[in-house]
């Protein structure tokens, strides 16, 4: 019965071939448009959500007039100590500069990124040693710690401890220790590390899981840091897994806002397209109302008819779905160097990715 059924099903689809295929194609590209704008999201908000109790880190800002948005990831340098004083609800926190600057190495410019901190940077971001010394944590010195995947990428399998790298104003550092980089993305990402550089602070904390957050939220920002930090209140926090797509002020070509709305545009041609399908189907019933009939004097029962449609119509689905597989395979990789973001989807051989799936390896930015 399912082979018949199937027969009548492809005759049908055949019969009707423009309908088919406009149906097809309707729905092939909106499960692709879904499907990329998904990843897209997906991207976004996995920014720092592989740290180590990830969901009770925070990033402090405070008020400041000069930003579009009155608020700034700007802090006093002695902000994380300040902090952790005074409330109890904070199991640590750490202030660190982040700058991105070229630096010299046999006369090629090479952008790093390097962050300065203190000891309670490398507890914040669990960055372990994995050889040398803790040199590049003294205030004072020009040591420079380097993450493990950029000693490769600069000094191949050389040990990289010892070395000298120079900046564009040509300040000369030491590299004094190999240290493990982020494991995953971050806004925070880095290559180098050193002591807190004059350039401006951020400060992440991370409370304690138990704790009340409106409370805390609403005891921070009644709270004056007093003097000697500017007399500082009306402070707010943001998640750290958050703030790549909740602050303005970190660059991006397209806005966090702007990819759900092509997501909900793609959701969109799908419904659009399953109705015109729906439209044009039950269309058919008039068309076919002989042929159902005369199924009907042959003895078919209401159940068979049903089913019958029923495969003529999950076939139409299932080749839009297909279509769509191959569809995103063809236009991922393009739309990812668009985009600007940077992991891929990947299939086992011989197998196909679906839109909605969940194979995805990620490349580190």
């Amino acid at each position: 019965m399912f082979t018949h059924n199937l027969k009548i099903a492809f005759r049908n689809m055949r019969k009707y071939f423009n309908q088919t295929l406009i149906s097809v194609i309707g729905l092939a590209v909106g499960f692709t448009c879904f499907a990329l704008a998904t990843l897209w999201i997906r991207y976004e908000m996995t920014f720092d959500s592989f740290h180590k109790n990830a969901e009770q880190m925070y990033v402090v800002y405070r008020p400041d007039i000069r930003n579009q948005t009155g608020y700034s990831r700007l802090t006093p340098a002695l902000m994380a100590a300040h902090l952790t004083e005074t409330f109890p609800e904070i199991e640590s926190a750490a202030t660190f500069s982040y700058t991105k600057n070229p630096f010299i190495l046999e006369d090629v410019e090479i952008p790093v990124t390097i962050i300065g901190g203190d000891s309670s940077l490398l507890k914040m971001f669990d960055v372990k040693i994995i050889e040398g010394s803790m040199e590049f944590l003294v205030r004072g010195n020009n040591m420079l710690a380097i993450t493990d995947e950029k000693a490769r990428q600069l000094f191949g399998n050389e040990n990289p401890i010892g070395k000298t790298v120079t900046n564009i104003w040509n300040n000369r550092f030491t590299i004094c220790a190999v240290v493990t980089g982020m494991s995953g993305r971050s806004n925070f990402d880095f290559d180098f590390i050193g002591r807190i550089w004059n350039n401006p602070q951020y400060t992440v904390i991370k409370l304690f899981s138990d704790i009340n957050l409106e409370a805390f939220e609403k005891k921070l920002y009644e709270h004056d840091t007093g003097e000697e930090l500017g007399n500082i209140s009306g402070m707010t926090i943001t998640p750290l897994t958050k703030i790549r797509y909740l602050d303005p002020d970190i660059e991006r070509e397209v806005r966090f806002r702007h990819i759900v709305i092509f997501a909900i545009s793609g959701l969109l041609v799908i419904v659009c397209a399953l109705f015109n399908y729906l439209t044009l189907f039950v269309s058919r019933f008039r068309i076919r109302r002989k042929e159902l009939a005369l199924r009907m004097v042959c003895g078919a029962s209401g159940q068979s008819l049903l089913t019958m449609l029923s495969i003529e119509f999950l076939f139409t689905l299932l080749f839009a779905v297909i279509l769509g597989c191959m569809l995103t395979q063809l236009a991922h990789k393009p739309f990812l160097t668009m985009s600007n973001i940077q992991m891929y989807l990947t299939a086992r051989r011989g197998a196909c990715v679906h839109p909605f799936s969940t194979d995805i390896t990620y490349l580190k930015g």
